[in-house]
């Protein structure tokens, strides 16, 4: 078996993985313009009992669809899906002293118990290259009908907003003119100030006359902060944890 055949289809479908994540920031500009343009129409738009009303509303209704479904599709894109890779290096060179070994103990010379261990090994890793490309392959296909179908899907959200935005178009060139309406407060004469300036000095100084205020005693100081633990997440692979133990992974 051609070993460079698993190596490049393992490479492509890691590759793939990291354009498809890539290609996952264009729906998301596209529908923030989107539902932002629909939303600023639908609230801007001056409702009337007429039929263009009623056009406006089904061609906007129809945008913030597609565009709840756009959602839905680019979430399904990313969420919950786990890659394959090879196991790390101290464990492959384990299992290659594992197999040396095991020649060993059958009898054979060093050369050749070296020798069968290096065409096991690369069975083993040519094993394991295919597995993680299938894996791999499977998700990315799942993931770039996802985003297919989210694109398509802000593509219909912006078809249906282009006739609801003429529509608004028209609805604020036609419109009536908007009427405001100014009131006149009357302000207090120079006597007025004068007497509510008095009432706020009188009110001070009887305030400042009454009992002072204890102030609370400063409070004893804590221990010393242990600062946040650690953030716990889930990444695309199981990584070893630090410290731990390395016989584990011996079979």
């Amino acid at each position: 078996m051609d070993s460079d055949l698993f190596r490049q289809q393992y490479d492509f479908e890691l590759e793939q993985r990291n354009s498809i994540a890539a290609a996952t920031n264009i729906p998301i500009v596209a529908i923030t313009v989107v539902a932002s343009a629909t939303s600023a129409v639908l609230l801007d738009y001056q409702y009337k009992s007429v039929f263009q009303s009623y056009v406006f509303l089904i061609f906007a209704s129809f945008a913030l669809i597609a565009i709840v479904v756009a959602i839905s599709y680019l979430f399904c894109s990313f969420w919950n899906y786990e890659y394959q890779k090879l196991p790390n290096s101290t464990a492959l060179k384990q299992h290659f002293e594992a197999l040396f070994t095991w020649h060993s103990g059958e009898g054979l010379t060093q050369e050749d118990a070296k020798k069968f261990a290096v065409i096991d090994f690369e069975d083993y890793v040519n094993q394991r290259l295919a597995e993680a490309g299938d894996w791999n392959g499977q998700n990315n296909i799942i993931r770039g009908n996802y985003l297919h179908r989210a694109t398509a899907a802000v593509a219909v959200a912006v078809v249906m907003l282009i006739p609801a935005g003429l529509i608004y178009a028209h609805n604020k060139a036609t419109a009536d003119d908007k009427i405001y309406q100014v009131r006149l407060v009357s302000t207090p004469s120079p006597i007025q100030l004068n007497a509510v300036q008095k009432e706020v000095k009188v009110s001070n100084q009887s305030s400042s006359s009454g009992n002072p205020t204890t102030i609370p005693a400063a409070p004893a100081p804590s221990s010393k902060p242990s600062g946040p633990p650690n953030t716990v997440f889930k990444g695309n692979t199981d990584l070893p944890k630090p410290g731990a133990n390395s016989q584990s992974s011996k079979k």
